[in-house]
């Protein structure tokens, strides 16, 4: 049987973040298509102190060498290659490469490339590597780094995109989350590239109805929004959500769960109190798997005011299947074009056209989806499209 080892640059085993999730699901699609999956996390094992597992590799001692140290928005980039530049670290991860006797190598975006191309480097054959996109990285970092005002963006952007190119060319075969990324990359390359946007799993919540986190009560209404704590997130809803927030009435809520609630309490702070955010808009932060599935049980609608970044939103499909009337921008459906015509799905890239989709969601009932969308937006089916890919690298 074919063995994969499929390198990541957080744990997956408990995925919380869109990264995460991803990369857990390609795991357990590809061994539930028959293959072996050995799974190698790299990462500083202080950013993930609750991540549930240890890294193969822990980047922590070799951190203070790290290019960038002010820079957090590459901190994939420059902690990640202290695998391969750090002589300890590189060794550790030269030998668990080694002793996992893959057939594959799988990077999962392509910040441990440079540890990979090193180790490869000194074999006469070594196993041919597929590479997971989850964005064109380099636009995304641009975007970051010039909204951050970074000196030297186009230095590092630079950097990243050198490094994509080089990975696109070397690997076998490679993945991207939308047709738009596959076109850029497949520009890059002459050897296969397949387009596997993001999905989602299909809950069972009908018997959470009226059970909600404190502080909500089941007399209000809510929009949901569910985000990391990247900055896409933070300013998709700083621009197009907080001006709506005069538009609510007694007894609905906006409702934001996940990491970029940090963001949005602590904006909030620096900019002053906002009157009309005191009783409207409820800041959960991160909250589990129960939590979540309350959230969409009783929730009146979901947001997705996603106004730039790469790849696609994996939201998007949670939302889409979810049945919820949606409020969402065109960026936000990246991958997901052709469910933008649904029905209960208001598409609007003006925070004042946002505003009267969200009036409009409070006022509109969703309707669960076909039984044959809902199979379109599961991971097994997203995925289908690498398990193919490694198929015809392996034979």
């Amino acid at each position: 049987m074919t063995k994969i080892l499929q390198l990541t640059t957080y744990p997956t085993r408990y995925p919380r973040h869109g990264g995460q999730l991803r990369a857990h699901h390609t795991a357990r699609v590809l061994e539930e298509s028959g293959y072996i999956l050995d799974r190698m996390p790299v990462f500083s094992q202080s950013l993930y102190p609750r991540g549930g597992e240890d890294p193969a590799v822990d980047l922590d001692q070799a951190r203070t060498k790290r290019r960038f140290r002010d820079t957090w928005q590459v901190m994939d980039l420059t902690t990640c290659e202290l695998a391969a530049v750090d002589n300890t670290c590189f060794q550790k991860f030269a030998d668990r490469i080694q002793a996992s006797d893959a057939d594959i190598l799988m990077l999962e975006e392509p910040w441990l490339w440079p540890a990979v191309w090193r180790w490869r480097d000194s074999l006469s054959a070594p196993p041919p590597v597929v590479y997971n996109a989850y964005n064109i990285e380099y636009r995304a970092k641009a975007a970051m780094l010039v909204e951050a005002k970074v000196s030297g963006a186009d230095d590092i952007c630079a950097d990243v995109e050198a490094l994509e190119r080089d990975l696109t060319q070397c690997a076998a075969g490679s993945s991207a989350t939308t047709a738009e990324d596959a076109a850029t990359m497949q520009a890059w390359t002459e050897n296969r590239v397949v387009v596997a946007r993001n999905g989602t799993i299909l809950r069972k919540v009908e018997h959470l109805h009226h059970i909600l986190p404190v502080p909500l009560e089941p007399c209000q209404k809510f929009l949901l929004f569910v985000g990391s704590g990247q900055p896409p997130n933070f300013t998709g809803f700083w621009d197009m959500v907080i001006p709506a927030l005069s538009t609510l009435r007694a007894g609905e809520r906006i409702v934001v769960a996940g990491s970029v609630s940090q963001l949005i309490e602590s904006r909030i702070e620096k900019d002053g109190p906002l009157c009309m955010a005191r009783d409207r808009l409820i800041l959960l932060g991160q909250v589990n798997d129960l939590t979540l599935e309350c959230l969409l049980c009783n929730a009146a609608g979901i947001l997705l005011p996603i106004t730039y970044g790469g790849g696609s939103n994996l939201k998007t499909a949670e939302a889409l299947i979810s049945g919820l009337p949606i409020v969402g921008t065109t960026h936000a459906f990246r991958g997901f074009e052709e469910y933008k015509s649904l029905p209960a799905v208001t598409i609007e890239d003006d925070p004042t056209a946002f505003a009267v989709g969200i009036r409009r969601a409070f006022n509109s009932k969703g309707s669960p989806r076909a039984i044959h969308l809902q199979k379109q937006l599961l991971w097994e089916s997203t995925l289908q499209p690498i398990v193919d890919l490694v198929s015809t690298i392996a034979s």
